[in-house]
C-alpha cells in the first residue's frame, strides 16, 4: 500500500487515485498516457493549491515555531529507501545522541 504524505493529501482527488488504480489493468501504451496524465492533474492541483492566500495553507502545515527537526526526518525516513534512507537514519541516530548528551549536561551531578 502506498503511503501518502501531506502534500499528497492535499493535491489528491478521487479522479487521480482511480486513473492510478486502473493503470496496472490498461496495455502498456493506455499505462504511458494515464500516468502521464495523471501526473499532469496533480501538478494542476499542486498550482492551484499554491496559488491560493498564505493563509490557506497555514492550516495545514505544522507550526513551524515548534518544528521538530527529528519528527521531519523520521516522515522523509518513512518514504526513502537505499542509501538515501541510512543517510538519513544516520542523522536520526546522530541528532538523538546528541540532545542525550545536551540532557545529561543538563543534569545537576549529585
Amino acid at each position: 500500500m502506498e503511503e501518502h504524505n501531506i502534500l499528497d493529501e492535499m493535491i489528491s482527488e478521487d479522479q487521480v487515485e482511480i486513473l492510478k488504480a486502473a493503470m496496472p489493468y490498461l496495455p502498456a501504451q493506455g499505462q504511458r498516457l494515464i500516468s502521464v496524465y495523471a501526473k499532469f492533474l496533480e501538478l494542476s492541483n499542486t498550482i492551484r493549491l499554491f496559488s491560493r492566500p498564505q493563509a490557506d495553507m497555514q492550516m495545514h502545515a505544522q507550526e513551524q515555531v515548534n518544528a521538530d527537526p527529528l519528527e521531519m526526518l523520521s516522515a522523509c525516513s518513512k518514504v526513502c529507501s537505499g542509501p538515501a534512507k541510512e543517510r538519513i537514519e544516520n542523522l536520526i541516530n546522530t541528532m538523538a545522541m546528541l540532545q542525550l548528551f545536551e540532557l545529561a549536561q543538563d543534569m545537576p551531578k549529585q
